[in-house]
């Protein structure tokens, strides 16, 4: 697993050229995704030339000191979302019933996959990113933990 912490301010490079297109801002999150909670995109920094998003089916390798996308012209588009909501970490921590349970002070995911782990919780919670709801201006928003703890 890696962290989203670990993840932003990396470069972004090509595979084919290794030229540069810019630094991990953060990241674009389905909640929805057909297998719980996937990172669909990759929000960019400092990018000189077309969008600032890449679509997450274009990076092929999350490394200790990269991100690697297919080619300097990867499917580039401009973010659609303000970036405000989707900088994840440090926003509010909801449950669909309103409480509050910190902020979001980190994101394990599968970098192969892209699928969210978990949610790291700034009172040391660790919530399944299968309880992940949606990402808003304000907050991020889980479903309630179950008796059971789900």
């Amino acid at each position: 697993m890696m962290l989203l912490s670990q993840t932003v301010g990396r470069p972004v490079v090509s595979a084919s050229d290794a030229a540069h297109i810019g630094t991990v801002a953060g990241l674009v999150v389905d909640p929805e995704g057909p297998e719980g909670a996937l990172i669909t995109a990759v929000r960019l920094e400092g990018v000189k030339d077309g969008g600032d998003v890449i679509a997450w089916a274009d990076v092929h390798a999350v490394g200790p000191d990269a991100v690697v996308v297919g080619a300097p012209t990867a499917a580039r588009f401009t973010s659609a979302d303000s970036s405000e909501s989707q900088n994840l970490l440090g926003k509010r921590l909801l449950t669909e019933l309103g409480d509050t349970i910190g902020t979001l002070a980190d994101v394990a995911f599968d970098p192969g996959s892209g699928r969210i782990d978990t949610l790291h919780g700034s009172r040391g919670d660790r919530i399944a990113g299968a309880r992940l709801l949606g990402v808003g201006s304000y907050a991020v928003v889980i479903r309630a933990a179950t008796p059971d703890g789900g």
